[in-house]
């Protein structure tokens, strides 16, 4: 007698009929996981550098804010003022760490706005330098 476990004779003709499908699952699979890998990596450097660009952006805006604060705080009227420290809350509440229900993009052009809304009524020409470059 045999040791080796014999097969139905359905399940044989079944593996015959479907090994294409069979094939195609397993290559998908394959490909998919491959792919899940190198797109997490590369989604992952391509947000960091996002991240550090707009970093630099808004440490920009809040070293703006801060010396305008510091040294024309008495020149400047009061609804200025009242503007410029509701821009520094905008940019001391901006998110440090990721957090999914936080639309960065929304609060990044909210403070964007507000800066040029400040420097308008302050007549103060200082864009960020390199505006052109940031993109989302």
């Amino acid at each position: 007698m045999s040791s080796a476990v014999e097969k139905d004779i359905n399940d044989a003709f079944d593996e015959i009929l479907f090994a294409e499908e069979t094939v195609i699952k397993k290559a998908y699979q394959a490909g998919f996981n491959e792919g899940a890998s190198q797109g997490n990596s590369e989604g992952y450097h391509l947000g960091y550098h996002r991240g550090a660009e707009l970093g630099a952006e808004l440490g920009f805006y809040t070293g703006v804010v801060e010396i305008c604060l510091e040294q024309h705080e008495k020149a400047m009227l009061d609804r200025v003022k009242e503007q410029l420290k509701h821009l520094k809350v905008l940019l001391d509440n901006f998110p440090r760490v990721n957090d999914e229900t936080v639309d960065i993009v929304t609060l990044a052009d909210q403070i964007r706005t507000k800066y040029k809304k400040v420097c308008a009524q302050m007549k103060l020409n200082m864009p960020y330098p390199e505006t052109n470059i940031i993109s989302f």
